[in-house]
């Protein structure tokens, strides 16, 4: 004779109730909150290294400006190393402006640019973020003391 026999109370989980299922439960609920963080780590990512490059752009005319000869040299040398290095990092800037600061222009002293690139950010699906954020870089450099100036 084969009986079915009933669980018996004191096997059942605590609180009386089953948990099966549970853990499908959790990772339906945690997906989208998972997919959420990895898609704003993506963000933080190109962010940050949006920031070095606008950086890197800063120094790279600053060092083209401190070996001009006059200061109008040094502006223009400035701008076209930036334009020259946001074409070619594959800094997404729209638009982006260069200041140059040669108040200082004489040997001993020094030249600082600023860099400030709108850039631009990547379509992430349903996400709504801003399409662009400005970032901003800034570098200066000493001017040879004993150098002549034409």
């Amino acid at each position: 004779m084969t009986a079915t026999r009933a669980r018996h109370p004191a096997s059942w989980p605590p609180g009386g109730r089953c948990e099966a299922g549970s853990a499908s439960a959790e990772l339906v609920i945690l997906t989208p909150f998972l997919i959420l963080v990895t898609i704003l780590f993506v963000v933080a990512g190109v962010l940050a290294n949006d920031l070095q490059e606008t950086g890197d752009v800063a120094r790279a005319s600053v060092e083209s400006a401190v070996i001009a000869s006059t200061p109008a040299a040094a502006e223009a040398q400035a701008a076209a190393a930036a334009t020259y290095e946001v074409a070619n990092d594959g800094l997404e800037c729209n638009p982006y402006s260069v200041t140059t600061d040669v108040a200082g222009f004489a040997p001993g002293g020094a030249v600082s640019v600023q860099i400030r690139c709108d850039a631009v950010l990547p379509a992430l699906g349903p996400l709504v973020l801003p399409r662009s954020v400005m970032l901003s870089g800034q570098a200066s450099g000493a001017i040879e003391p004993y150098r002549e100036m034409g």
